[in-house]
């Protein structure tokens, strides 16, 4: 019985360390540049960083492929979905930005 319930306190220990944040955002795209045989476009928040982002720096400006906006070009304004998420102290502990989903606003 002990074991047990030292496997479900590590367990707990583990993930309860983790945090995830999401949220719908607008972007607009203000360039594009190609990396290596990839094309992506440069994207800008529309307004203010919303409460409670896990690393609000990263929401500001963020790279997308461009297959990701189809029918987008330089000057549309996007809804994406974006996610942050943070490891536990015990892995990987850096706040990772997803942003997807995205659609002509």
């Amino acid at each position: 019985m002990r074991k047990l319930a030292a496997v479900v306190l590590g367990c707990l220990l583990l993930s309860g360390c983790s945090a995830s944040w999401q949220q719908e955002l607008r972007y607009k795209i203000v360039s594009t540049h190609n990396s290596s045989s990839s094309e992506f476009f440069d994207l800008e928040l529309v307004g203010e960083v919303p409460d409670g982002a896990l690393e609000p720096a990263k929401l500001k400006s963020t790279p997308l492929l461009t297959y990701q906006a189809k029918d987008a070009q330089v000057g549309d304004e996007l809804l994406c979905a974006v996610e942050q998420e943070k490891g536990n102290a015990f892995g990987n502990s850096n706040v990772v930005t997803h942003v997807t989903n995205c659609k002509k606003a």
